[in-house]
């Protein structure tokens, strides 16, 4: 059957080739070109699209140097010291620990403009004491590291990210704020690195914190052209920051 339907049509074709080539030629050539030219444009797209494609994966660094780093800070953050860490003559110098994650683009395509959220999805507190502001329940924009708060992430391009900041002396957390209510759970020692908690200090207002305990977040990547969540990491805060840690679940 197929045999004979080639035949029924190539013959006539043959035919009307023979006798009339360029009426073939102003039958099937605008059919042709068209066609030609629907290929062209969706092999274009196809290559467009692959070529700014994203694949972007969020990490948790296995090495501690790299996923809990401690930095002398020269001039830290207002109200963020050890009351005993440095004396009216010397410049004010503060050991602060982080928490940090990786990201990677995996993808040929460049993400731009690519911002760092994290929110808090379970605490150790009771409801209702931990957060007078309610803050940190909603996507919090964290700092980059260099403290930048967008970045491009180019092809097989890292980044990292500071999740969590916590003041320290001798590798302990250092500071004891007698904020609100969360001192029924513990003292607050840490906080998410926000800007603003660069920029105003720890306890300039009054702001969500981080005291002891087991806690649950979602994290989230979010670029101009893309965007990447990883849900349930857990969070450790701990006044030793070797037992301080975020970790997969």
């Amino acid at each position: 059957m197929v045999v004979a339907g080639i035949i029924a049509i190539a013959v006539p074709l043959y035919l009307l080739t023979r006798t009339s080539p360029q009426y073939l030629y102003v039958v099937f050539g605008p059919i042709a070109g068209s066609a030609l030219a629907l290929l062209v444009n969706g092999a274009y797209g196809l290559v467009r699209y692959w070529a700014s494609k994203l694949q972007l994966i969020i990490e948790v660094p296995r090495e501690d140097a790299v996923r809990k780093p401690i930095f002398a800070t020269l001039n830290p953050p207002l109200l963020c010291t050890c009351p005993t860490q440095q004396t009216q003559q010397q410049a004010p110098i503060q050991e602060i620990g982080y928490l940090r994650l990786r990201v990677r683009n995996l993808g040929p395509g460049t993400a731009d403009d690519c911002v760092f959220k994290v929110r808090f999805v379970k605490w150790p507190c009771p409801t209702g004491c931990h957060a007078p502001s309610d803050e940190y329940v909603d996507w919090q924009d964290v700092l980059w590291a260099g403290w930048e708060e967008s970045v491009t992430i180019r092809p097989n391009d890292v980044r990292y990210v500071n999740m969590i900041m916590m003041p320290l002396q001798g590798g302990k957390a250092c500071l004891h704020a007698p904020w609100h209510c969360a001192n029924q759970c513990g003292s607050i020692i840490a906080w998410v690195a926000k800007q603003d908690v660069f920029m105003l200090g720890c306890t300039a207002r009054l702001q969500d914190g981080l005291v002891p305990g087991e806690y649950v977040i979602d994290v989230q990547v979010t670029c101009r052209n893309g965007q990447k969540t990883l849900k349930g990491l857990r969070l450790r805060i701990s006044q030793d920051w070797n037992n301080t840690d975020i970790m997969m679940a």
